[in-house]
Protein backbone atom coordinates (compact mmCIF):
# COMPACT_ATOMS: atom_id res chain seq x y z
CA UNK A 1 0.00 0.00 0.00
CA UNK A 2 1.45 3.33 -1.07
CA UNK A 3 -0.12 6.72 -0.36
CA UNK A 4 1.36 9.89 -1.85
CA UNK A 5 -0.10 13.26 -0.94
CA UNK A 6 0.53 16.40 -2.97
CA UNK A 7 -0.27 19.24 -0.60
CA UNK A 8 0.76 22.67 0.67
CA UNK A 9 1.70 23.53 4.23
CA UNK A 10 -1.04 26.07 4.99
CA UNK A 11 -3.62 25.08 2.35
CA UNK A 12 -6.92 24.45 4.15
CA UNK A 13 -8.17 21.65 1.91
CA UNK A 14 -4.86 19.84 2.08
CA UNK A 15 -5.03 20.11 5.86
CA UNK A 16 -8.45 18.40 5.81
CA UNK A 17 -6.92 15.33 4.22
CA UNK A 18 -3.90 15.39 6.53
CA UNK A 19 -6.23 15.40 9.55
CA UNK A 20 -8.03 12.34 8.18
CA UNK A 21 -4.72 10.57 7.55
CA UNK A 22 -3.60 11.40 11.10
CA UNK A 23 -6.88 10.28 12.69
CA UNK A 24 -6.63 6.97 10.86
CA UNK A 25 -2.93 6.53 11.57
CA UNK A 26 -2.00 6.30 7.90
CA UNK A 27 1.54 7.00 6.71
CA UNK A 28 2.06 8.76 3.40
CA UNK A 29 4.76 10.15 1.15
CA UNK A 30 4.66 13.94 1.31
CA UNK A 31 5.06 16.05 -1.84
CA UNK A 32 4.84 19.75 -0.99
CA UNK A 33 3.55 22.17 -3.60
CA UNK A 34 4.60 25.83 -3.33
CA UNK A 35 1.41 27.71 -4.14
CA UNK A 36 3.07 31.12 -3.85
CA UNK A 37 5.58 30.16 -6.53
CA UNK A 38 2.86 28.74 -8.77
CA UNK A 39 3.89 25.08 -8.62
CA UNK A 40 0.22 24.14 -9.01
CA UNK A 41 0.25 25.54 -12.55
CA UNK A 42 3.22 23.52 -13.75
CA UNK A 43 2.37 21.06 -16.57
CA UNK A 44 3.49 18.01 -14.61
CA UNK A 45 1.13 18.86 -11.74
CA UNK A 46 -1.74 19.82 -14.03
CA UNK A 47 -1.57 16.30 -15.45
CA UNK A 48 -2.44 15.03 -11.99
CA UNK A 49 -4.88 17.77 -11.03
CA UNK A 50 -6.24 19.86 -13.94
CA UNK A 51 -7.92 22.18 -11.43
CA UNK A 52 -4.50 23.45 -10.30
CA UNK A 53 -5.31 23.05 -6.61
CA UNK A 54 -4.23 20.87 -3.71
CA UNK A 55 -4.59 18.24 -2.43
CA UNK A 56 -4.04 15.37 -4.81
CA UNK A 57 -3.77 11.84 -3.41
CA UNK A 58 -2.27 8.88 -5.22
CA UNK A 59 -3.14 5.47 -3.82
CA UNK A 60 -1.36 2.56 -5.50
CA UNK A 61 -1.35 4.49 -8.78
CA UNK A 62 -4.93 5.77 -8.63
CA UNK A 63 -5.12 9.58 -8.70
CA UNK A 64 -7.76 11.21 -6.51
CA UNK A 65 -8.67 14.90 -6.24
CA UNK A 66 -11.11 17.02 -4.18
CA UNK A 67 -10.54 16.87 -0.43
CA UNK A 68 -14.06 15.77 0.56
CA UNK A 69 -14.00 12.90 -1.92
CA UNK A 70 -10.49 11.92 -0.83
CA UNK A 71 -11.56 11.82 2.82
CA UNK A 72 -14.52 9.53 2.13
CA UNK A 73 -12.29 7.35 -0.04
CA UNK A 74 -9.72 7.02 2.73
CA UNK A 75 -12.38 6.08 5.27
CA UNK A 76 -13.75 3.39 2.95
CA UNK A 77 -10.38 2.07 1.79
CA UNK A 78 -9.05 1.89 5.35
CA UNK A 79 -12.03 1.07 7.59
CA UNK A 80 -10.17 1.01 10.91
CA UNK A 81 -10.84 4.05 13.10
CA UNK A 82 -13.92 4.91 11.09
CA UNK A 83 -14.79 8.57 10.66
CA UNK A 84 -18.32 8.06 9.34
CA UNK A 85 -21.38 7.17 11.42
CA UNK A 86 -22.71 3.62 11.04
CA UNK A 87 -26.28 4.89 11.29
CA UNK A 88 -27.43 5.83 7.79
CA UNK A 89 -29.40 8.87 8.89
CA UNK A 90 -26.41 10.21 10.81
CA UNK A 91 -24.20 9.47 7.81
CA UNK A 92 -26.55 11.44 5.56
CA UNK A 93 -26.36 14.37 7.99
CA UNK A 94 -22.59 14.09 7.95
CA UNK A 95 -22.65 14.42 4.16
CA UNK A 96 -24.84 17.50 4.43
CA UNK A 97 -22.04 19.13 6.40
CA UNK A 98 -19.27 17.94 4.08
CA UNK A 99 -21.23 19.18 1.06
CA UNK A 100 -21.55 22.55 2.76
CA UNK A 101 -17.79 22.80 3.05
CA UNK A 102 -17.56 23.82 -0.59
CA UNK A 103 -19.40 27.09 -0.01
CA UNK A 104 -17.43 27.77 3.16
CA UNK A 105 -14.17 27.07 1.37
CA UNK A 106 -15.06 29.77 -1.13
CA UNK A 107 -15.65 32.19 1.76
CA UNK A 108 -12.33 31.22 3.36
CA UNK A 109 -10.64 31.80 0.03
CA UNK A 110 -12.14 35.29 -0.08
CA UNK A 111 -10.93 36.25 3.39
CA UNK A 112 -7.44 34.88 2.82
CA UNK A 113 -7.15 36.55 -0.56
CA UNK A 114 -8.22 40.03 0.50
CA UNK A 115 -6.22 39.98 3.74
CA UNK A 116 -3.00 38.08 2.95
CA UNK A 117 -2.59 37.30 -0.75
CA UNK A 118 -3.55 40.82 -1.81
CA UNK A 119 -0.90 42.26 0.49
CA UNK A 120 1.77 40.15 -1.22
CA UNK A 121 0.55 40.36 -4.79
CA UNK A 122 -0.03 44.11 -4.92
CA UNK A 123 3.66 44.65 -4.14
CA UNK A 124 4.61 42.95 -7.41
CA UNK A 125 4.87 44.75 -10.78
CA UNK A 126 1.64 44.92 -12.83
CA UNK A 127 3.03 42.60 -15.50
CA UNK A 128 3.83 39.94 -12.89
CA UNK A 129 0.34 40.25 -11.41
CA UNK A 130 -1.18 39.87 -14.86
CA UNK A 131 0.94 36.78 -15.48
CA UNK A 132 -0.34 35.23 -12.26
CA UNK A 133 -3.95 35.93 -13.27
CA UNK A 134 -3.48 34.44 -16.72
CA UNK A 135 -2.08 31.22 -15.23
CA UNK A 136 -5.44 30.48 -13.58
CA UNK A 137 -7.25 27.96 -15.85
CA UNK A 138 -10.71 28.56 -14.34
CA UNK A 139 -12.03 31.80 -15.81
CA UNK A 140 -14.64 32.35 -13.09
CA UNK A 141 -12.04 31.95 -10.35
CA UNK A 142 -9.70 34.23 -12.27
CA UNK A 143 -12.33 36.96 -12.49
CA UNK A 144 -13.08 36.70 -8.79
CA UNK A 145 -9.39 36.83 -7.93
CA UNK A 146 -8.86 39.98 -9.98
CA UNK A 147 -11.84 41.61 -8.28
CA UNK A 148 -10.57 40.72 -4.81
CA UNK A 149 -7.12 42.08 -5.59
CA UNK A 150 -8.56 45.34 -6.87
CA UNK A 151 -11.20 45.91 -4.16
CA UNK A 152 -9.59 44.41 -1.07
CA UNK A 153 -11.37 44.35 2.28
CA UNK A 154 -14.00 46.81 1.01
CA UNK A 155 -15.27 44.31 -1.56
CA UNK A 156 -18.87 43.13 -1.41
CA UNK A 157 -17.37 39.66 -1.69
CA UNK A 158 -16.21 40.01 1.92
CA UNK A 159 -19.75 40.68 3.09
CA UNK A 160 -20.96 37.66 1.11
CA UNK A 161 -18.31 35.52 2.80
CA UNK A 162 -19.32 36.73 6.25
CA UNK A 163 -22.95 35.89 5.53
CA UNK A 164 -21.91 32.29 4.79
CA UNK A 165 -20.01 32.18 8.08
CA UNK A 166 -22.95 33.59 10.03
CA UNK A 167 -25.38 30.98 8.70
CA UNK A 168 -22.85 28.23 9.37
CA UNK A 169 -22.23 29.29 12.97
CA UNK A 170 -25.95 29.65 13.68
CA UNK A 171 -26.57 26.12 12.41
CA UNK A 172 -23.57 24.68 14.22
CA UNK A 173 -24.58 26.33 17.48
CA UNK A 174 -27.97 24.65 17.20
CA UNK A 175 -26.79 21.07 16.51
CA UNK A 176 -23.98 21.24 19.06
CA UNK A 177 -26.63 21.45 21.76
CA UNK A 178 -27.17 17.71 21.12
CA UNK A 179 -23.58 16.53 21.43
CA UNK A 180 -19.91 17.45 21.32
CA UNK A 181 -19.59 16.91 17.58
CA UNK A 182 -21.60 17.90 14.53
CA UNK A 183 -23.30 14.52 14.17
CA UNK A 184 -23.60 13.85 17.90
CA UNK A 185 -21.26 11.73 20.01
CA UNK A 186 -18.88 10.65 17.22
CA UNK A 187 -16.09 12.76 15.74
CA UNK A 188 -16.53 12.40 11.97
CA UNK A 189 -15.54 13.75 8.58
CA UNK A 190 -18.12 16.49 9.17
CA UNK A 191 -15.97 17.93 11.96
CA UNK A 192 -12.71 17.36 10.10
CA UNK A 193 -13.96 19.35 7.14
CA UNK A 194 -14.20 22.60 9.08
CA UNK A 195 -11.19 22.47 11.41
CA UNK A 196 -8.64 23.95 9.03
CA UNK A 197 -11.16 26.61 7.94
CA UNK A 198 -11.55 27.78 11.53
CA UNK A 199 -7.81 27.76 12.08
CA UNK A 200 -7.24 29.83 8.96
CA UNK A 201 -9.68 32.43 10.28
CA UNK A 202 -7.90 32.32 13.63
CA UNK A 203 -4.59 33.04 11.89
CA UNK A 204 -6.33 35.88 10.05
CA UNK A 205 -7.14 37.39 13.46
CA UNK A 206 -10.84 36.73 12.85
CA UNK A 207 -11.56 34.33 15.73
CA UNK A 208 -13.86 36.99 17.17
CA UNK A 209 -16.38 35.90 14.53
CA UNK A 210 -17.34 32.96 16.76
CA UNK A 211 -15.70 33.64 20.12
CA UNK A 212 -17.75 36.75 20.74
CA UNK A 213 -21.10 35.31 19.69
CA UNK A 214 -21.25 31.49 19.55
CA UNK A 215 -20.18 29.70 22.77
CA UNK A 216 -20.93 26.12 21.64
CA UNK A 217 -19.03 26.66 18.40
CA UNK A 218 -16.15 28.10 20.41
CA UNK A 219 -16.06 25.03 22.67
CA UNK A 220 -16.30 22.69 19.66
CA UNK A 221 -13.24 24.26 18.05
CA UNK A 222 -11.27 24.02 21.29
CA UNK A 223 -12.11 20.29 21.41
CA UNK A 224 -10.90 19.93 17.82
CA UNK A 225 -7.63 21.65 18.64
CA UNK A 226 -7.12 19.34 21.62
CA UNK A 227 -7.04 16.26 19.39
CA UNK A 228 -3.53 14.99 18.56
CA UNK A 229 -4.33 15.15 14.84
CA UNK A 230 -4.57 18.94 15.02
CA UNK A 231 -0.92 19.28 15.95
CA UNK A 232 0.24 16.53 13.60
CA UNK A 233 -1.71 17.62 10.54
CA UNK A 234 -1.96 21.38 10.96
CA UNK A 235 0.27 23.00 13.57
CA UNK A 236 3.41 21.06 12.67
CA UNK A 237 3.05 22.02 9.00
CA UNK A 238 2.59 25.79 9.38
CA UNK A 239 5.94 27.52 8.82
CA UNK A 240 6.84 29.54 11.96
CA UNK A 241 7.28 32.80 9.97
CA UNK A 242 3.63 32.58 8.89
CA UNK A 243 2.33 33.45 12.35
CA UNK A 244 3.90 36.91 12.77
CA UNK A 245 3.28 37.68 9.10
CA UNK A 246 -0.42 36.88 9.29
CA UNK A 247 -0.80 38.78 12.55
CA UNK A 248 1.03 41.86 11.30
CA UNK A 249 -1.02 42.07 8.11
CA UNK A 250 -4.39 40.94 9.46
CA UNK A 251 -4.72 42.57 12.87
CA UNK A 252 -5.13 46.15 11.56
CA UNK A 253 -7.94 44.93 9.26
CA UNK A 254 -9.99 43.21 11.99
CA UNK A 255 -11.96 46.33 13.03
CA UNK A 256 -13.23 46.71 9.46
CA UNK A 257 -14.15 43.03 9.30
CA UNK A 258 -15.82 43.18 12.71
CA UNK A 259 -17.89 46.19 11.70
CA UNK A 260 -19.31 44.37 8.69
CA UNK A 261 -19.73 41.20 10.76
CA UNK A 262 -21.88 42.85 13.41
CA UNK A 263 -24.08 44.27 10.68
CA UNK A 264 -24.37 40.84 9.03
CA UNK A 265 -25.40 39.22 12.33
CA UNK A 266 -28.49 41.43 12.50
CA UNK A 267 -29.83 39.41 9.56
CA UNK A 268 -29.86 36.16 11.56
Amino acid sequence: MTLTLYHADTAVCAAKVRVTLAEKGLAYESCLINLHEGDQFKPEYLKLNPNAVVPTLIHDGAVLIESGIINEYLDEAFPANTLRPHDLVARARMRQWTKREDTIHDAINTMTAVIIFRHDLMQKPPEERAKRYEAMPNLAKRAKWVRMMEEGIESALVRDALQHFAKLYVDMEKVLADGPWLTGEQFTLADIGFISFFYRLEMLQCAGLWRDHFPRVTDWFERCKARPSFKTAILDLVPPPAYPKYEQIARPLWPKVDSVWRDVLTLF
